[in-house]
């Protein structure tokens, strides 16, 4: 088994089909599907039972743990030399998996990698990440390396060194806690190419949060992985080095 593709779902059932069509529709076809449906109390365990394409593997949790439990519960049951992360409302582009594998492949050193994204839905942009490990870990000490929706894995690197998403991470944000983890013991990368479809709108996790208030406890869990013990003025400066304003920054200034 080549690739473990993860699929945590909750309550996505609008748009969870097109999904699941955008990864059986891969030009690569040696993988399996992984999708933990996380406690949803819409349609979305119904939709995921409707497919029957073998392949696909569906988990049921009982109760609801969160983006970090769900994502772990699929990758403990992967089989996969790499494991891909896919989001349940967003579209992989038909060559992702090609692409990634040939980049994986070529790059032994690399236990992390991404590439570009592209949003549609109620906001239409491209995103592109760092392209070589020492940029990626300068952006980590801002926020993600490598966009977690769009990211393929080294699955031995992740068994040898215990690396895991934790059941108490906080529901917004736990792809930065990980990758921190995971940046002491692998090198990352991206690919320029546009690898998925990015559902911009109200179904997204972080839709109508404080994103100031939620970031600055991230800021703070984060630094303190690198050793460092920002004063509450400098976690300010770190909200606006982030393009988020926080209260005690004058942004005049």
């Amino acid at each position: 088994m080549k690739v473990s593709i993860v699929v945590p779902v909750y309550n996505k059932a609008p748009w969870l089909a097109a999904c699941i069509d955008s990864i059986l529709g891969q030009t690569f076809t040696d993988f399996e599907l992984i999708a933990v449906d996380d406690a949803s109390t819409d349609d979305s365990l119904a939709i995921l039972r409707s497919f029957t394409d073998p392949r696909m593997h569906v988990v049921a949790l009982e109760r609801n743990l969160g983006p970090a439990g769900a994502a772990q519960r699929g990758m403990d049951l992967a089989r996969g030399a790499y494991i891909a992360r896919m989001d349940a409302d967003d579209l992989m582009l038909p060559e992702r998996l090609a692409l990634q594998l040939d980049y994986m492949d070529a790059h032994p050193e690399v236990g992390a990698s991404g590439g570009g994204v592209r949003l549609f839905g109620t906001e239409e942009a491209l995103w592109s990440y760092p392209g070589t490990d020492a940029d990626c870990r300068a952006e980590l000490i801002f926020g993600v390396p490598v966009p977690q929706g769009a990211s393929m894995l080294r699955t031995a690197v992740l068994r040898q060194h215990g690396i895991r998403y934790e059941d108490h991470w906080p529901r917004i944000g736990e792809d930065w806690f990980f990758w921190s983890a995971l940046a002491r013991h692998t090198a990352f990368g991206n690919i320029p190419e546009p690898l998925i479809l990015y559902r911009r709108g109200a179904q997204n996790i972080a839709h109508g949060h404080d994103r100031a208030t939620a970031r600055r406890a991230r800021i703070l869990a984060v630094l303190g992985e690198f050793g460092l013990d920002p004063t509450p003025g400098e976690v300010e400066a770190h909200l606006l080095a982030s393009h988020i304003v926080g209260a005690g920054v004058d942004r005049a200034a």
